[in-house]
């Protein structure tokens, strides 16, 4: 019994140290937003994105090669080509601020290309997992795989009802207030790609 209530401590503990990062601003968040003024689902769908790239690098360090992730030159090249891929992201979503994209099918390829896209391109996740994350993983292995699976279950529940819900706002917030709020997020979120980017840039090199 006290096994059990160990396992299910961690578990509530994993979901605690979950929700700051989730809060905490990124570029998926951003892009999250911005698709959410498109469709109230878009959050399913970068959720969907984020889960493809991620789960082979949790993969990965299950298999005890969370090592890599620590090396300079890894953190450097996923740094600096993460960051310039923002920017760019950044100019586009400034570019097409003005254009206003009608309701479809089209949406769930979209969202799930910049679920993936954004991960893709935040070194942050790399170092999330490299370091409080491989911490956590570690630890569930300590109590068998059925709570490792359990611990990444609720890890991308957790991703799944936040995005969720922030597309789902933003969805509103546009039928509230129309193409106005659209262009605002639009402006907004090229701000955070940008300053995203740079910031990860920077720091690229600080690492070098």
């Amino acid at each position: 019994m006290n096994f059990i209530n160990y396992e299910v401590s961690f578990l509530l503990q994993s979901v605690l140290i979950t929700i700051p990062g989730l809060l905490t601003p990124g570029p998926v968040m951003a892009i999250t937003i911005e698709r959410g003024t498109r469709s109230p689902h878009a959050g399913a769908f970068v959720t969907a994105g984020h889960f493809i790239v991620e789960l082979p690098f949790v993969v990965l360090l299950y298999f005890g090669l969370g090592r890599f992730a620590k090396e300079p030159a890894v953190r450097f090249i996923l740094g600096f080509t993460g960051g310039i891929f923002l920017i760019y992201l950044a100019w586009k979503t400034f570019r097409n601020r003005r254009m206003v994209s009608a309701p479809g099918s089209k949406i769930a390829s979209s969202a799930f290309t910049a679920g993936m896209v954004m991960t893709l391109a935040n070194p942050f996740l790399l170092l999330w997992w490299g370091t409080v994350g491989s911490s956590l993983l570690i630890r569930s292995m300590e109590f068998g795989p059925m709570v490792t699976i359990l611990f990444y279950v609720l890890h991308i529940s957790m991703n799944f009802i936040w995005l969720y819900l922030l597309s789902f706002l933003s969805y509103k917030g546009y039928t509230i207030l129309g193409s106005g709020y659209r262009f605002a997020v639009a402006i907004i979120c090229g701000v955070l790609l940008s300053g995203f980017g740079i910031y990860f840039v920077v720091t690229a090199f600080r690492i070098a």
